[in-house]
């Protein structure tokens, strides 16, 4: 089989009227399952994290009244502390039994500390 020649001047009519560049959609089968679903995860992750509650910031009284009363009850509590990230969005909550406090820090079940000073909202979780 031949392959036709085309002069310079045909080639650029061709690409400047008759052909027609198809952008992503070409791209398209290129993608792996893989890639689009770790790309799919990412697009959740970051929607649970824009859709983040913030919950209304406790006077000191009201935080270790619960605190105490968790202690006493053995609950679990759901705390969220006044940490932003530099896009000014709230750390994840987190939930668990306190174990103990010394000075201002508090002690949660899974070895995680928390200074009481920076604690913006806790409550008892279900």
């Amino acid at each position: 089989m031949r392959i036709p020649k085309f002069s310079d001047q045909e080639a650029e009519n061709f690409f400047n009227h008759d052909y027609i560049d198809r952008g992503m959609i070409k791209w398209q089968g290129f993608y792996l399952s893989d890639h689009t679903s770790a790309l799919n995860a990412e697009h959740e992750t970051k929607d649970k994290i824009l859709q983040r509650e913030v919950l209304p910031q406790m006077t000191f009284e009201e935080i270790s009244n619960i605190i105490n009363k968790a202690i006493v009850k053995n609950k679990t509590v759901k705390i969220q502390t006044n940490k932003c990230d530099s896009n000014g969005i709230f750390e994840a909550p987190i939930v668990g039994k306190i174990i103990g406090y010394k000075n201002d820090m508090l002690y949660i079940n899974r070895g995680v500390q928390i200074i009481i000073s920076e604690i913006r909202n806790i409550k008892f979780e279900q």
